[in-house]
């Protein structure tokens, strides 16, 4: 059953007196527990199509739809629960809340959502557990190293149970050892919990390891 369906996806930027169609007409399907890689050259377009997904950018035409839902048709109040509990994010920069401890960071999207305080602490502090995180979570994240922060803004994605995970380059800020971590803890979690995942790479091993796996060239997408 599919959880994603993506159909005449068209976007365009103005280039001047041009316009430049970085997505054109793009047709997409994800089944739920899938987990799809997206490898192209850098500005051919996928981090738009993630931030589409993800409602952060809009298209042109089009119609994206998750678990049934028309994302393109959400009303703004609609939109950000989608954003918090539908989908969780982890981009190549962590976005960490530096005023905030790193189970706080993890904790928030959860206590935001409705949990108590102590039902999102002990939620956040199990997700960090499982990242290898938890004897460091009361490290602020200037105290954090950078693999130590993208696995905090891993268990902080995970928080809400979303049904997809939109990564964007999650490894790209990482040196090779962390790459590995943080690479075989997001493929560990997905598949424990039946997350579908969405990456974007230009690791080339990350990319290997994707059930599915597409790049995007002109416009158009290409399966691998």
């Amino acid at each position: 059953m599919n959880l994603l369906e993506i159909r005449g996806l068209v976007k365009t930027y103005d280039n001047g007196s041009e316009k430049l169609k970085i997505l054109n007409n793009i047709d997409l399907d994800l089944e739920k527990g899938d987990n799809l890689v997206i490898t192209g050259e850098s500005g051919c377009g996928k981090s738009t199509l993630l931030n589409i997904i993800g409602s952060l950018d809009s298209a042109q035409e089009g119609t994206v739809k998750v678990d049934s839902t028309d994302v393109t048709g959400l009303k703004e109040e609609d939109l950000y629960y989608y954003r918090n509990s539908v989908v969780g994010f982890i981009f190549q920069f962590h976005y960490l809340l530096k005023e905030l401890t790193a189970i706080e960071n993890v904790m928030l999207p959860a206590f935001i959502s409705g949990l108590s305080r102590k039902e999102a602490f002990e939620k956040a502090e199990y997700l960090l557990e499982k990242v290898n995180m938890c004897g460091r979570k009361d490290h602020y994240s200037r105290q954090l190293s950078g693999g130590e922060r993208q696995r905090v803004a891993v268990a902080r994605a995970m928080i809400n149970n979303p049904q997809l995970i939109l990564a964007d380059e999650p490894t790209g800020n990482l040196d090779e050892d962390n790459s590995v971590i943080v690479e075989n803890l997001l493929f560990k979690l997905v598949e424990e919990n039946n997350t579908s995942l969405i990456l974007v790479t230009h690791d080339a091993g990350i990319a290997e390891r994707g059930s599915r796996k597409i790049t995007i060239e002109k416009g158009k997408l290409h399966t691998l």
